[in-house]
């Protein structure tokens, strides 16, 4: 409408997948301006880092979102629906993998993107994004004057070239500013991660699991592995729930068995697929292990704290940043990284494996953190963000 500012999001992935939480996170924050007013379109792609692969038309349906697939000769479908106030095209790029589809059908996507320049005519492109195909759609956006906004999540940006042709950096969070400031000399603007509660929010809990998501190498692996089996082998009525994503119940077997133990033989190590909704997660959480090797920001741990979860995050990376002081802190080896093949030494998790023990037998001890994470958590609600986005876009 005549008036309302206009942005458009422009995503290389499914903006609704639950495996991307940098997808995830600029469409909160695209919902939070139109409900603020902005008029917003996302064009994105079915691409998905989810490991099984389903349709995805039904997989929006299992959302509650009801889309319709059209599709012209000689190009690929494109999925439309409306949801929170946004309008979405999708191209559907099949079973491509997020990082292939622009190889197979960047044409398209190009024509579906110049359209909705001529047509739509935004004041803003939000996206991200590092290959030459998002670089030049970047560039051309800025001829046609719409402002672009770079949503950096994660650091693979840090060599020169990834963020060129924007006109403002939007980083997750302070950390994540200050480390591209160091590298690249780039200023970035930085807000806390923006979560859609409706999504988040668990209606009731029952804390029973310790909880790890996404069991892949960058996400602490080789550290999990340990924790598990140790916890596993004192306490065997702790029950521990593995959530998959790009990291596999099988890639957390591996792991055992390259440090000579068997996870396998745990009755309670329970693993689910890739949920929907995050707040499936949560209603059943009673703490969340975060021993990443170096995370930007780590979306679950915001998640886990405006549940009263409380987390217990590695001192890598923005993560006790992220927990706002609503959950610990504790140190994982220095020498483990990403590409440390074994699991690290029983004495080195000692530390993790206690402090599990106690938020699971101590009750006062367990009410008091999840009170001091829910406190920790309402920065990420939306009367506290929204202001702060608000005034971010605005200008």
């Amino acid at each position: 409408m005549p008036g309302q500012p206009s942005l458009l999001l422009l995503l290389p992935q499914l903006p609704l997948d639950s495996a991307s939480g940098a997808a995830r996170s600029l469409t909160t924050i695209a919902e939070m301006l139109a409900g603020a007013g902005y008029v917003v379109r996302v064009l994105a792609t079915t691409a998905t880092e989810l490991p099984a692969k389903v349709d995805p038309v039904e997989y929006l349906a299992s959302s509650g979102i009801q889309a319709a697939r059209t599709r012209k000769t000689g190009d690929r479908p494109v999925i439309s629906f409306e949801h929170r106030n946004l309008s979405y095209r999708l191209l559907d790029t099949a079973r491509a993998p997020v990082h292939a589809w622009q190889k197979l059908y960047n044409r398209q996507f190009d024509r579906m993107f110049d359209a909705e320049l001529e047509e739509f005519a935004p004041d803003i492109l939000f996206t991200y994004g590092g290959t030459p195909e998002d670089v030049r759609r970047r560039r051309r956006a800025r001829r046609q004057g719409v402002r672009v906004v770079f949503g950096l999540r994660n650091f693979g940006y840090l060599q020169p070239g990834g963020l060129d042709e924007t006109d403002a950096v939007l980083a997750a969070n302070q950390f994540v500013a200050d480390r591209y400031r160091e590298v690249l000399g780039i200023e970035c603007s930085a807000l806390p991660v923006p979560l859609e509660m409706e999504d988040v929010l668990a209606p009731e809990r029952q804390p029973i699991f310790v909880t790890m998501i996404n069991p892949s190498r960058e996400k602490g692996l080789m550290v999990f592995a340990r924790i598990a089996d140790e916890v596993c082998r004192r306490r065997p009525t702790i029950a521990i729930l593995v959530v998959e994503s790009r990291g596999t119940a099988g890639n957390l077997a591996a792991a055992g068995q390259a440090g000579g133990f068997d996870l396998l033989r745990h009755e309670n190590i329970l693993v689910t697929g890739t949920v929907p909704l995050p707040k499936d997660i949560y209603a059943g959480t009673r703490v969340l292990l975060a021993p990443s090797v170096w995370d930007a920001a780590g979306r679950v741990v915001a998640e886990a704290v405006v549940n009263g979860v409380p987390p217990i995050v590695s001192d890598r990376g923005g993560l006790a940043e992220t927990a706002n002081g609503g959950g610990f802190v504790v140190p994982i080896p220095a020498e483990v990284t990403v590409e440390t093949a074994v699991p690290v030494s029983a004495d080195s998790v000692e530390s993790w494996v206690e402090l599990i023990l106690r938020l699971t037998d101590d009750d006062d001890f367990y009410e008091e953190s999840s009170r001091r994470a829910l406190e920790a958590g309402r920065i990420y609600r939306r009367e506290s963000l929204a202001p702060r986005y608000l005034e971010f876009f605005g200008e």
